[in-house]
């Protein structure tokens, strides 16, 4: 548990971000077997979110064990989807969602040059933060926010999606190896030339990245598959792809790949099962 003075300096950093003033820009909720899926209407449960985001990317992510939350400056900007358990009314995943047309502030931003990006025809969503619960980390589960951010994406009338997707890896082989298998894949996209800003470019990715040219080996192959997280592969089942080469994000000691997903590139299956109205 949080000490005294943990908790007080948590209260003041909540109340001068605003938490306190939140409200929901888009009010949903969908019901799916035992879960809800559902935007955060208040700043209670938007805490709850920020407990999950402290225990996965601080805890699982960091090995920082002491309790606490995640939130930054751009939280009352956005709003929250969430899944709750209804049985235990517990928080079990959630993901940070920032349409154009409510503001025109930006995460994804501060890592990636995006301004040809946002050129596009709009409204743009933004999507970040995207955790679920160690527990309940399957398929099912990513399934729904996927079956909320569709839902969001309906009644946000919101043409392309893009954020930054989280990798385990701090160095640059690792970083270029992944890069490359995805290339491969034919998952990068060079329609929106778009770059790591130059804080968050990785020293020595270059040098990696002429290494890797040449076709993978078998064994290059599988380590780099092993190294894509769940929640990116589904991403790129979806249509997704990589905009450019990695940001280093130095705060939480890993990669960060710009993903960018277009409403008219959604894949026709997909689109029918997520209810996607085009």
């Amino acid at each position: 548990m949080m000490t005294i003075v943990e908790q007080i300096k948590h209260a003041t950093q909540l109340r001068w971000n605003r938490v306190h003033k939140f409200k929901a820009k888009i009010l949903m909720s969908l019901d799916v077997g035992p879960y809800q899926i559902k935007t955060a209407e208040t700043s209670k449960e938007l805490v709850e979110s920020f407990k999950l985001r402290h225990e996965v990317f601080n805890q699982e992510f960091r090995g920082i064990y002491e309790c606490g939350l995640d939130f930054d400056r751009y939280d009352y900007y956005f709003d929250h989807l969430i899944i709750v358990h209804k049985e235990t009314r517990k928080i079990i995943g959630t993901y940070r969602l920032n349409c154009s047309s409510f503001s025109e502030e930006s995460y994804t931003s501060s890592e990636f040059d995006i301004s040809l990006l946002l050129l596009q025809p709009g409204p743009h969503l933004e999507l970040g933060r995207a955790c679920i619960h160690k527990n309940y980390r399957k398929g099912s589960v990513i399934s729904l926010l996927w079956r909320g951010i569709a839902e969001y994406m309906n009644l946000s009338q919101s043409n392309i999606l893009f954020g930054c997707s989280s990798l385990k890896i701090n160095n640059a082989r690792e970083s270029a190896l992944v890069y490359k298998y995805l290339l491969d894949q034919g998952s990068i996209t060079f329609d929106f030339p778009c770059k790591p800003t130059k804080a968050y470019q990785m020293k020595d990715f270059d040098s990696w990245y002429t290494f890797f040219k040449k076709e993978l080996t078998e064994k290059q192959t599988i380590e780099a598959e092993e190294l894509v997280p769940s929640l990116l592969k589904s991403y790129l089942k979806l249509g997704a792809k990589i905009a450019c080469e990695p940001a280093y994000d130095n705060d939480f000691d890993c990669i960060d790949l710009l993903t960018v997903l277009k409403k008219d590139e959604l894949s026709n299956s997909l689109a029918e099962k997520f209810q996607v109205v085009r």
